[in-house]
């Protein structure tokens, strides 16, 4: 299987999953600064996927938005998959 080029690097998807979470929690950059102890522009990075971040730094952010890496994981899958035309036939999907 050939990785498709409109599908983003796993930084970027973990980014912007991040940033989705930050903004439902109504959080600014500031605040989530200082709820995790991540400086502003470390975390500006990760969300635009400028930074292919560790687990542990990833562990600290969801931790400071009272979510886990389950919810994480799920939006980013949820973000990749692609929509079923409504009128097709599980015989005309493309496997």
């Amino acid at each position: 299987m050939t990785p498709s080029t409109d599908i983003h690097p796993l930084p970027v998807q973990l980014g912007h999953a991040l940033r989705a979470l930050r903004l439902s929690k109504k959080l600014k950059l500031e605040e989530l600064s200082r709820l995790s102890g991540l400086g502003i522009a470390t975390l500006s990075h990760l969300e635009n996927g400028n930074r292919d971040p560790k687990l542990s730094t990833i562990t600290r952010v969801l931790t400071a938005l009272r979510s886990d890496l389950y919810e994480l994981v799920a939006s980013v899958s949820a973000h990749n998959e692609k929509p079923t035309p409504p009128d097709a036939s599980p015989y005309d999907l493309d496997l």
